[in-house]
């Protein structure tokens, strides 16, 4: 049998975006059984006709500095005039592989399945795997497109799948896997338990062109390594995917989804993105960097004094520790990203199910303050029962904490998630099978008490209310007006904004 040969897609297309570990993952897996695989990277495709660029967005909402787009295209492979849908066909007809294997989000879905579709009279078996796949496998399969839905994780399982398909035998039976039959049939196998993530191989990062890990920070570009440091959440949030994976691991398998990769592993990574990528900046690759331990913690810290690379981080409030942070600070820890969400507490609690008090939220943050430590806070406005008048506590909360920059994203209802299932229930989502975009567009619920318009006004002037002083909120309030005069308010303030803050290294 000739070499099996895999082309990867993890459609997507935001211009900045981190390249997913599961990339350079598959290609290690797929290296030790010597499949070949090629990555069909979507990234520097312009699809601003078909897409928001929620890096635009970002900037445009002032939740990141401006960057230097011009010096990003200078060091990256962005295809000015290129269409993606022929490129990717031309790919595959001269590649000629034996399966087409997809990783998707639910805001990548529609992308992804557009990709699917221009290639479709060439045959090809394709695999369907990600977020999207593992909670609403029926609608995934459901897609003509879509030959195999991978449901969970496919560490495990795709080297099996290929080889059956490169063989011409029947994949049924495999685990984790869903496969439709000529009939419509749909031959569906159980979940098994998830990998040990100590025993997968180190990542490889060759598959990938060198310029698509050049991204922002801060205003600057760096070249930038994903660490995978854990996967899952110990957190109950409604309005996240991280709980349902627990849940339905737990349920249909009987194990723990949530997983910490030992410092021993992390390291073997970072020493490899150092000695043979060149990195210059790392982005760990976890919900809560700071669930490792304090003995954890000390152990990294030990080992990282000597690389000096500056890393960001993401956290919650509630496990903010001061031994934790100085130890972190002392070799590296540049940036670290904190989920406030809400700021009503009762709101938080109930609703969201995210339990602190924004008293440990404000202690936290003097940590930071104290030790020098730049943090952002990640906010979301528009969530199902919300009203302006409570979007204005989370306003206040970040206005006490006066990060060094903010993002206010609008409320997506992801499949699957308890909140999507209570914006059903109330009437505000009409569609139970509407496919959520990305979190940055526009609200898709339909409530009496917080309109669309509002919405997307609240999150576009947030950053002006935390950072002007209150006796400028009156004036602030008149820029969410989204009329031709809210948008010269709008554009006044920005100004301002950047003139005043740029140099606090948001």
């Amino acid at each position: 049998m000739n070499n099996i040969k895999v082309l990867f897609i993890n459609p997507n297309p935001r211009n900045m975006s981190l390249v997913p570990p599961v990339v350079s993952l598959f290609y290690s897996i797929f290296k030790e059984s010597n499949i070949d695989m090629k990555f069909f990277d979507t990234t520097f495709y312009d699809l601003s006709s078909h897409y928001t660029n929620p890096d635009s967005f970002r900037q445009e909402s002032l939740e990141v500095r401006p960057y230097e787009v011009e010096l990003i295209k200078k060091r990256t492979q962005f295809k000015k005039g290129v269409d993606v849908y022929p490129d990717f066909r031309s790919m595959v007809e001269s590649w000629q592989p034996d399966v087409i294997m997809a990783s998707a989000m639910e805001s990548t879905i529609t992308f992804t399945i557009e990709l699917l579709r221009s290639i479709r009279g060439l045959h090809v078996p394709t695999v369907l795997g990600g977020v999207f796949a593992t909670f609403v496998p029926e609608m995934a399969i459901d897609f003509d497109e879509v030959d195999i839905v991978c449901i969970g994780e496919g560490e495990s399982v795709i080297v099996p799948l290929c080889k059956r398909l490169a063989s011409g035998k029947k994949v049924s039976g495999i685990p984790n896997l869903w496969v439709k039959e000529d009939s419509g049939n749909v031959l569906k196998s159980p979940l098994i338990p998830p990998v040990d993530i100590n025993k997968n191989p180190r990542f490889d990062a060759s598959i990938i062109d060198d310029s698509r890990f050049y991204r922002a920070m801060a205003g600057k570009i760096y070249k930038m390594f994903p660490v995978e440091t854990h996967r899952g959440c110990p957190c109950k949030c409604t309005f996240c995917n991280s709980p349902l994976q627990s849940e339905k691991y737990k349920e249909e398998s009987g194990a723990k989804y949530f997983r910490k990769k030992s410092v021993e592993r992390v390291l073997e990574d970072i020493y490899y993105f150092v000695e043979e990528c060149q990195a210059e900046y790392f982005f760990f690759w976890a919900d809560n960097f700071l669930s490792y331990s304090k003995k954890e913690i000390d152990g990294f810290c030990e080992a990282y004094t000597d690389i000096k690379i500056p890393f960001y981080i993401q956290s919650y409030p509630s496990t903010i520790d001061e031994h934790k942070i100085k130890r972190l600070c002392k070799v590296g820890l540049d940036r670290i990203g904190i989920g406030i969400e809400h700021g009503n507490e009762n709101f938080r609690r109930k609703v969201i199910k995210r339990v602190y008090s924004n008293e440990m939220a404000i202690n936290g943050v003097k940590i930071l303050k104290k030790h020098g430590v730049q943090f952002s806070c990640n906010n979301i406005v528009g969530f199902p029962t919300e009203t302006p008048e409570l979007h204005m506590d989370t306003v206040k909360l970040n206005h006490i904490l006066k990060p060094h920059s903010a993002g206010c994203s609008i409320f997506t209802p992801f499949h699957g998630t308890p909140l999507r299932e209570l914006a059903i229930k109330l009437g505000y989502l009409k569609d139970p099978d509407f496919i959520a975009p990305t979190n940055t567009e526009e609200s898709i619920l339909e409530m009496p008490n917080f309109s669309k318009e509002e919405i997307i006004a609240k999150s576009l002037v947030f950053n002006f209310y935390i950072k002007f002083p209150k006796n400028r909120w009156r004036n602030i309030k008149r820029a969410e007006a989204m009329t031709p005069e809210g948008a010269k308010i709008r554009s006044e303030l920005r100004e301002e904004y950047l003139a005043k803050y740029c140099d606090e290294n948001y």
